[in-house]
């Protein structure tokens, strides 16, 4: 099983003591959703040996506002070595889209408690806030149809632009698209890597080529495991 880790070193503040702790594991860099399903579970797990955490989780819209999904149990107690599963289920109208597939975040915020030697010394206590990528996908999409939506994406060049154009329903999320052997950059920095290689369904992006790049556009994507494609070619 695939884990994703949310590991922390958890410093003393005005302090002599400090401490690290490995933290909370869980099963997966994503979630699929497929809607005619109850519900997904995704197992979460304490790698440590000596610390407990306190664990909430929830799901948002990718702007942080509310979605129509619970969690269960929202907010637990992970004992040392300790492994469940968090339930999640959606809550909102049976059609919720019918023509592409709709991206929400699972939310993972995770504390430690503080060991008993530390408990009367000050200290900065640290929470670890990780996200998982949600998508609902609509019950009429195959398997198939979602394990070659990367392969169908298009690239054209307009000067230094890279135009790419997803004509599937599917979210696909690059790994790596370079021209020429360079990698291409997201016109607007403010973006993380995560979503600036990211093409939303029936819709367009562009990216930034580099200086001096020439010849065809190379990319890989994420597959719904978790794992990376192989790697596509395309003139331009």
């Amino acid at each position: 099983m695939k884990y994703l880790s949310a590991a922390v070193c958890a410093m003393a503040f005005f302090s002599v003591a400090s401490f690290c702790h490995a933290g909370v594991i869980f099963g997966g860099t994503r979630i699929i959703y497929p809607a005619d399903k109850n519900e997904v579970q995704l197992p979460i797990k304490n790698k440590d040996d000596d610390t407990r955490h306190l664990v909430q989780s929830w799901v948002s819209q990718p702007d942080g506002t509310k979605a129509p999904f619970i969690v269960t149990p929202p907010l637990l107690k992970l004992n040392e070595k300790q492994e469940t599963i968090l339930h999640i289920v959606y809550t909102g109208p049976k059609e919720l889209t019918n023509d592409r597939e709709k991206l929400f975040t699972l939310n993972i915020k995770t504390v430690a408690n503080v060991p008993e030697q530390l408990q009367d010394k000050s200290r900065l206590q640290i929470a670890i806030h990780s996200q998982v990528k949600l998508f609902f996908r609509p019950q009429t999409f195959t398997q198939r149809d979602a394990d070659t939506a990367w392969e169908k994406v298009t690239f054209s060049r307009e000067g230094n632009m890279l135009r790419v154009k997803n004509p599937t329903p599917f979210f696909i999320s690059f790994t790596s698209l370079t021209v020429g052997g360079k990698k291409t950059m997201p016109i607007d920095k403010t973006l993380t890597p995560a979503q600036a290689l990211m093409v939303s369904p029936l819709s367009n992006m562009t990216m930034v080529i580099p200086t001096g790049a020439t010849g065809s556009v190379k990319w890989s994507a994420i597959n719904d495991y978790g794992g990376t494609t192989t790697e596509k070619m395309q003139p331009l």
